[in-house]
């Protein structure tokens, strides 16, 4: 079965999500408000989900291995999380001033990443590394940022350098040229964002002390999540923090996606200490949120009665629904339930790589935590250069082909596993790739 049978199947089923695409072509530019969810040759538009399970508007339902872009921790309306939520709205959806559950949830955060001493909140993950950079030039009085090849951090401008975009247009391998995202990113922004190697150890050192006297930061994504799940190695993040340590540069962590690798994020389980982090996602519990913290010296940039150095403001930052669903979701990460979640991811990490043997299909499955990503090919995936070069056709013959089966992955292969799961709806993926790699082999 070809790429062109899964598109034809896909289109005789979803008919209403088609419909509804036409109709918000007249309103919004390709009927789309949020470029990362479209998929071609339209995206499927939902009703509902509960638990594990997604609706669409032809009344199909799947079961969610993306939950959202990996923000519904504890899947579709988890029972605590909407009641949070209820009872935060019913008292009132914002207020011009400060409440409980913003103080509740800072401190959850404070007590569990271990190099957290102060933070504050935002409105998105973008808004948490744009004060990062921010605080970072604040306070050591440099310009220049780095970052990793592949890394996504956001649309601001000095990180929409270098992320999803072709290989061919990011030069050399072990010394990247600096290239912008999307158009529109001035050509300040460019010269003033380095690009490091991801896991490439010397070339990043050497590039940053190469840079050093400039540097205000160094930013990471301790797993490149959009890039496809793919893990720093231990010596990788170790070299960051000694290079940035011995020149004055501030190490900012993206944890964004990998704050669910355990209970204290990346840093814990890495243990390695960054000055900053980003946070956004499951902090919300499901509602729109970003937050950032680090040291209090940095972090005290910030404060209100010293000035600030540093302004951060927003409408909506802090409000006590987003607070109150966040701080609900996060107290339900526990060691208990974040160990068996890996587990089940470890487990269908496994049944990936037996049903494509079946099938004498090579794949890579990367990830830690409740991430996995799968990599249609019998190379190593270390970068964004070794995910980039698969087959692209075959990866969308397969995503179309797991909806089709009932499954929902991001388009780029990419998954996160909720707590509500079990080994059944493990069983559920691996028996619709099974089919899907069937259909391909006939």
């Amino acid at each position: 079965m070809s790429l062109q049978n899964e598109l034809d199947l896909y289109e005789s089923v979803t008919l209403r999500s088609r419909a509804l695409w036409a109709e918000a072509q007249r309103y919004m530019p390709g009927g789309d408000t949020r470029t990362s969810v479209f998929w071609p040759p339209y995206p499927l538009f939902f009703t509902h989900g509960i638990a594990t399970q997604i609706w669409d508007q032809d009344g199909i339902a799947r079961t969610d291995f993306i939950n959202n872009f990996t923000s519904l921790p504890h899947g579709h309306a988890d029972p605590d999380v909407t009641l949070a939520i209820q009872d935060a709205a019913a008292k009132g959806a914002a207020f011009g001033g400060g409440n409980e559950p913003q103080v509740r949830l800072a401190k959850l955060l404070c007590e569990r990443l271990p190099s957290v001493d102060l933070v504050r909140f935002a409105n998105s993950g973008t808004e948490a590394t744009m004060n990062c950079v921010r605080a970072a030039r604040a306070f050591t009085g440099r310009h220049k940022i780095a970052k990793a090849e592949g890394g996504y951090h956001g649309t601001h401008d000095a990180v929409s350098v270098s992320v999803k975009m072709s290989p061919a247009l990011l030069g050399d391998a072990a010394n990247p040229d600096s290239v912008a995202s999307t158009a529109g990113v001035p050509d300040a922004a460019i010269r003033d964002t380095v690009v490091l190697p991801y896991n490439d150890v010397e070339n990043s050192r050497r590039i940053v002390e190469a840079n050093a006297a400039e540097l205000a930061a160094v930013i990471v994504e301790p797993m490149l999540g959009s890039a496809g799940m793919i893990p720093a190695s231990p010596e990788y993040l170790r070299v960051l923090r000694d290079v940035t340590y011995q020149h004055g540069i501030l190490l900012v962590f993206d944890e964004v996606v990998s704050l669910r690798m355990g209970t204290g994020g990346a840093q814990e389980r890495y243990q390695v200490m960054p000055d900053l982090t980003a946070l956004g996602k499951v902090i919300g519990g499901g509602l729109p949120v970003g937050g950032f913290g680090g040291r209090a010296d940095i972090m005290e940039l910030f404060d209100p009665t010293a000035g600030p150095r540093v302004s951060q403001a927003g409408t909506f930052t802090g409000n006590p629904v987003t607070m109150a669903a966040g701080l609900t979701a996060m107290e339900k990460l526990t060691p208990e339930v974040m160990e068996r979640t890996e587990a089940l991811r470890d487990q269908l990490a496994e049944g990936i790589h037996d049903v494509s043997a079946e099938f004498d299909v090579p794949v890579q499955v990367t990830g830690m935590g409740p991430f996995y990503a799968m990599h249609f090919t019998d190379h190593p995936i270390n970068n964004f250069r070794d995910a980039a070069n698969v087959d692209q056709e075959f990866k969308r013959q397969v995503f179309l082909g797991l909806m089709n089966e009932g499954i929902l992955v991001a388009s780029y292969m990419v998954g996160a596993l909720s707590t509500p799961m079990m080994e059944a709806d493990v069983e559920v993926h691996l028996d619709a790739l099974r089919r899907v790699l069937a259909r391909h082999a006939d």
